[in-house]
């Protein structure tokens, strides 16, 4: 893996990075939101204004970005634990564009995906490569450059699908141990995926 991997506070991202982004993620997870029956471009649109207006939480993200130009085609980000919480209000101006429905199958989506890390823990809330440059060695690497940001006594943790045996497989190569299984009937229901394993990897 010959490309840069840039170390980014998620608060110092810019517009252009994060639409990259989460195009970038869309693109990835597009099976989690597949029971959407919305447009690429409403999907982003979506994720973006929750993004700047209805996040739940506040918390330390850290972004891990691969480059190729100014276009994102890889990403890792791991969070700490929540710093302070803030007030969820129900965005009802995307359900006057979307359809209350959708909004809230939407809402309980992202909210069945989140994960709060606790002490001494960094949790890795996702990391993607574009289809293109897949078998490169990016995702080794940015999971690498999440590892080596670890203090000892600290662990870093994830929660995969057990269908994604591929990534499975390199959680482990990395040095991950399987803690526990779980099933998820909202994301069974909503995302066709309800069998997840959680991973932890320590210094």
């Amino acid at each position: 893996m010959k490309k840069k991997i840039s170390l980014v506070d998620h608060t110092q991202l810019s517009d252009y990075e994060k639409n990259s982004i989460f195009r970038l993620l869309l693109t990835s997870f597009s099976a989690k939101f597949a029971s959407l029956r919305l447009t690429s471009k409403e999907k982003l649109d979506i994720l973006l204004y929750l993004e700047q207006k209805y996040s739940t939480q506040e918390k330390a993200l850290v972004d891990y970005l691969v480059k190729d130009g100014e276009e994102v085609i890889g990403i890792l980000t791991v969070s700490d634990k929540i710093v302070a919480p803030k007030n969820l209000n129900y965005p009802f101006e995307l359900s006057k564009r979307y359809g209350l429905f959708t909004i809230l199958k939407y809402v309980i989506l992202l909210t069945s995906l989140e994960y709060q890390a606790h002490e001494k823990e960094r949790y890795i809330e996702n990391i993607a490569v574009h289809e293109q440059y897949q078998k490169q060695g990016i995702a080794k690497a940015l999971i690498t450059a999440a590892q080596s940001e670890v203090e000892n006594g600290d662990r870093l943790s994830l929660i995969v699908s057990a269908k994604n045996q591929q990534a499975l497989r390199l959680y482990l190569k990395c040095g991950f141990s399987i803690v526990k299984k779980k099933r998820n009937f909202i994301l069974g229901l909503l995302a066709n995926e309800p069998n997840w394993i959680f991973m932890e990897w320590s210094r």
